[in-house]
């Protein structure tokens, strides 16, 4: 048995590499929440009233809140995540890495959204930085549940799959609102990734149920 497989109280199998990157992805989810919140400052011509601070500073406001509910929405999927999972890996850790390192970008992608407010390429590019996030906790997914024996393996293949439908569903409706952001005719986008996700849904539900989930 390996320093990081241990056995802990209950006489298990205790994985200590797994938690450590646990704690490691907790921490960095804590520090990009704290750096929305640094990032605001008091405009310079500020009259001291509470319009006249909404006035001011809307986009930065609706720049925190918007990434804030992102970062939290994005911890809660990864808890979730690794909730199911049993051990870690090289893949698993690397893959992790790749998204904290895209989560730390959520405050300078905040920083984009108050400057020009949600119009524009640097839209786009916030829009396109959430989908990247949430490409790569589907791949996470893909990886632990169809790659390796981090799962565990009594875990329906058909419930994996339904999973990384459901982990699909943030990169779709982000890239579909994109595409509808950069040009409007692209309506009919939005409304396809708006029902994979109902559909999406619906089947997870129906298949955790089966599953005692």
């Amino acid at each position: 048995m390996s320093m990081d497989m241990l056995e802990d109280k209950a006489g298990g199998v205790k994985d200590y590499g797994l938690e450590r990157l646990i704690m490691l992805s907790d921490g960095v989810f804590a520090i990009a929440i704290t750096l929305l919140a640094i990032e605001l400052h008091l405009p310079e011509h500020w009259d001291r009233t509470a319009v006249g601070l909404v006035n001011a500073m809307w986009r930065e406001f609706f720049a925190y809140i918007i990434s804030f509910l992102v970062i939290a929405v994005y911890w809660a999927s990864h808890r979730r995540t690794f909730s199911r999972f049993r051990r870690s890996d090289g893949g698993l850790t690397a893959i992790n890495f790749l998204i904290l390192g895209l989560i730390t970008l959520l405050p300078f992608g905040s920083k984009l959204i108050a400057e020009g407010g949600p119009t524009g390429e640097p839209y786009l590019l916030y829009l396109g930085l959430i989908t990247a996030i949430g490409a790569a906790n589907a791949l996470l997914w893909g990886w632990a549940a169809f790659f390796t024996s981090i799962v565990d393996p009594r875990m329906p293949f058909g419930l994996r799959l339904v999973i990384l439908l459901i982990l699909l569903v943030v990169p779709t409706v982000m890239g579909g609102a994109g595409m509808m952001a950069h040009d409007p005719r692209n309506w009919w986008i939005m409304l396809l990734a708006a029902a994979f996700s109902f559909v999406i849904i619906g089947i997870r539900r129906r298949l955790g149920r089966k599953a005692g989930e």
